[in-house]
């Protein structure tokens, strides 16, 4: 029997580890994930800069904007210096000083509190948005540039005008044909409140300066941890945080394997049933055997994603370990260290092999019942609904891990794979664990003893989804299954 299985298992695992859209997916998904991730910083580095002119006979709206964008650089700047540096706090704090009491450029003020502004883990954000002088003072007069229909000159060649500014009595109208892109209103409406508390406090004859004087003496909340041993330190390290952040990791990256990997066995089934296949394999071998191989076939092709996903990463970290700042080094490290804990590492290995043998048992029930792709998606939609759910708990587990909503939910079978994986963090109760991993194992064990039965009416006696509808016909009031 066991040579039986290994030898359905090498056909099928040969089968899809040779194949070219294989190898395409496994590279691409990695390069895909990376795009989504610093897609939108890049495609926003490659967005050309924006002119705008702002028409206000104060004059003071336009200057407010732009130190509005400033400070927004210097806060972007301050949180990478916090970053790379082991007294960040106090080195950023020095930068933001330098950089209010400057109208220099932001790379002085980094020179200043001895930083290099070369350095390659500080980026100073470039100005997108660039006010310039109106050619015209009206909008009536600004409607070409506005159209497009006339361009500027400006520091980089002719530009069109992407939007106008007219400050009135009581209101600040903003002209653009771009109406969806709302970054320079954004940025009028928070110079807008800066200078009309401005404009409260003179007539009030309260010193400008209040807010910033109500800053400096405000306490700073720092978080600390309960630790059994007093004598330790009690501050928040990244091996308190780094558990939360791997175990919400491992049940997003579960929940992709088990949606990418099930679709193999199911279109690999459909693919055997429409060709006639079954019959020639069931000669050979015997069906409690043919199902055996098939899974264990694709939980083979998952293993191998994961190793190469999993070496490619540590070669990445690897390669980037020298240039990597010390802090962020510390959360790799600390990350590292939450992964191998035996309270998440054996509960997301568990997880990992009973949601893949219970959804993947699934999935090959319902190939077997279909000829068609056309066919397998009036069967698939209530597994995707299914699957989202585990999804939207991740969400519910980054902000309260302790919710008595995941807990709950963790002893549904269906979802136990992915919720016990996002509780490990808190360390629940060792009875939690077991009866949780004891559910999810009995509940695989009927999954797989229903599904063979699937297995068989579909691929032996050729039962087909219409079977399966008229047969849950049958189970509501006043209606018999034919």
């Amino acid at each position: 029997m066991v040579r039986s299985v290994m030898l359905v298992a090498q056909r099928d695992y040969l089968g899809y580890v040779t194949a070219w859209g294989f190898w395409l997916g496994l590279l691409l998904t990695p390069f895909f994930m990376s795009l989504g991730i610093i897609g939108p910083a890049l495609a926003a580095s490659q967005t050309p800069e924006r002119y705008y002119v702002v028409i206000d006979e104060t004059g003071e709206l336009g200057p407010a904007m732009d130190e509005e964008q400033r400070e927004r650089a210097i806060d972007i700047v301050s949180a990478q210096i916090q970053l790379i540096s082991s007294d960040g706090r106090a080195l950023a704090n020095a930068f933001e000083e330098a950089a209010d009491d400057s109208v220099e450029p932001l790379e002085q003020a980094l020179v200043s509190v001895g930083l290099d502004p070369g350095n390659t883990a500080l980026s100073i954000p470039r100005m997108d948005f660039v006010r310039i002088d109106p050619p015209e003072n009206t909008i009536e007069g600004l409607r070409p540039w506005l159209l497009g229909e006339r361009l500027l000159d400006t520091p980089t060649g002719q530009r069109p005008l992407f939007a106008a500014l007219v400050r009135a009595d009581d209101r600040i109208e903003y002209w653009s044909e771009n109406v969806t892109l709302g970054t320079v209103k954004g940025i009028a409406e928070r110079a807008a409140t800066k200078l009309a508390r401005e404009k409260v406090f003179q007539e009030r004859d309260v010193p400008e300066t209040l807010l910033d004087d109500i800053d400096d003496a405000r306490l700073e909340v720092l978080a600390r941890k309960v630790r059994e041993d007093s004598s330790a330190t009690a501050e928040v390290t990244p091996a308190d945080t780094a558990p939360t952040i791997v175990s919400v990791g491992i049940a997003f990256m579960l929940w992709i394997l088990i949606f990418s990997v099930v679709n193999y066995l199911l279109m690999g089934t459909i693919e055997e049933r429409s060709n006639k296949i079954f019959d020639t394999l069931l000669t050979s071998v015997k069906l409690p055997e043919l199902l055996a191989g098939k899974l264990l076939a694709v939980l083979a092709v998952s293993l191998t994603l994961i190793a190469f996903w999993a070496g490619g990463g540590l070669a990445a970290m690897s390669y980037a370990g020298n240039a990597m700042p010390a802090e962020i080094q510390g959360y790799v490290d600390a990350s590292i260290a939450a992964v191998l804990k035996p309270g998440i590492l054996i509960p997301a290995i568990l997880s990992f092999l009973l949601g893949y043998l219970m959804y993947g048992s699934v999935f090959l029930a319902m190939g077997s019942l279909c000829d068609t792709v056309q066919e397998a998606q009036t069967l698939m939609s209530p597994m995707l609904v299914l699957l989202m759910v585990p999804l939207f708990m991740v969400f519910i587990a980054v902000s309260d891990p302790t919710s008595p909503v995941l807990a709950v939910m963790a002893w549904v079978p269906v979802f136990t794979p992915f919720l016990l994986i996002l509780r490990s963090p808190t360390d629940p109760a060792l009875w939690e664990v077991v009866g949780q991993l004891c559910v999810m194992a009995l509940a695989t064990a009927l999954v797989l003893w229903a599904a063979a039965r699937v297995y068989r009416a579909g691929a032996v006696h050729g039962a087909g989804v219409n079977d399966v509808l008229h047969w849950f016909k049958g189970l509501l009031p006043g209606r018999k299954a034919r």
